[in-house]
C-alpha cells in the first residue's frame, strides 16, 4: 500500500496535518494573544476585553481615575496604628520612646534593640524548655551581650533587663536579679 503513495502526497498530507494541528493548538490555547495580533495588524481595538469566557470584562478607559502624587501625609512612626496588640505580646516589649532619657541620640539603635530582643525571646525559650543552670544563662546572655555592644549603657539595655525580669524570670529554674543582669552587661565576674 505504501508503494502506491507519492512523495508528494505524503509530503502534502503531513504539511496539511501539521497546519490542522497547529491551527487547532492556536486557537484553543492562544485565542486572545491572535485576536491581539489581528487587532494590531488592522489598527482596530476591541471595545471591552473578555477573560476565558466569563463574565469578568475589561473597560478601555480607567475605572479608578488618575494618580495624585501631590499632598502626600506623611505620619510618624509612633502614630502608626495597626490594630489591637495580642494577648500574648500585650505587654512584652515596652516602647523605646516610654523611657526617660534622651532617645534622640539611640534611635539608630532601634535595629539592634529589635534583634537583641528577638535573641532574648529565643534564649528565655530554650532555658525555660530545657531547664538550664544559672551558668549556662550567664555564658548564653554574655554572647548575645558582645554581639550587640552598641547598646550596653544606651536605654536599650534597662528595658532589655527589664523585659528579661518581668517575663523571663519567673519561668526560669534559678532566680535572677536586676544587679546580676547589669553585671553581665559590664562584664564584671568574668570567669
Amino acid at each position: 500500500m505504501l508503494h502506491s503513495i507519492s512523495w508528494f502526497t505524503y509530503g502534502s498530507a503531513v504539511i496539511f496535518i501539521a497546519i490542522a494541528y497547529y491551527g487547532y493548538v492556536g486557537l484553543t490555547f492562544y485565542r486572545s494573544e491572535l485576536q491581539a495580533a489581528i487587532y494590531r495588524l488592522t489598527g482596530k481595538k476591541p471595545a471591552v476585553r473578555q477573560f476565558a469566557g466569563g463574565d469578568f470584562q475589561l473597560t478601555d478607559y480607567p475605572v479608578t481615575g488618575t494618580i495624585k502624587p501631590e499632598g502626600i501625609d506623611f505620619v510618624a512612626q509612633e502614630e502608626l496604628s495597626f490594630g489591637p496588640a495580642d494577648e500574648n505580646e500585650s505587654s512584652v516589649i515596652p516602647h523605646p520612646s516610654a523611657t526617660i532619657g534622651s532617645i534622640s541620640t539611640d534611635t539608630h539603635l532601634l535595629g539592634d534593640f529589635s534583634e537583641m530582643i528577638s535573641e532574648v525571646k529565643t534564649l528565655i525559650r530554650v532555658i525555660n524548655e530545657s531547664s538550664e543552670s544559672k551558668e549556662n544563662f550567664e555564658m548564653l546572655f554574655r554572647l548575645i551581650v558582645q554581639k550587640y555592644t552598641s547598646l550596653t549603657g544606651s536605654v536599650y539595655e534597662n528595658q532589655i533587663n527589664e523585659y528579661l525580669i518581668n517575663e523571663g524570670a519567673a519561668e526560669f529554674p534559678f532566680p535572677l536579679t536586676l544587679t546580676e543582669l547589669q553585671s553581665y552587661w559590664n562584664n564584671d565576674n568574668n570567669k
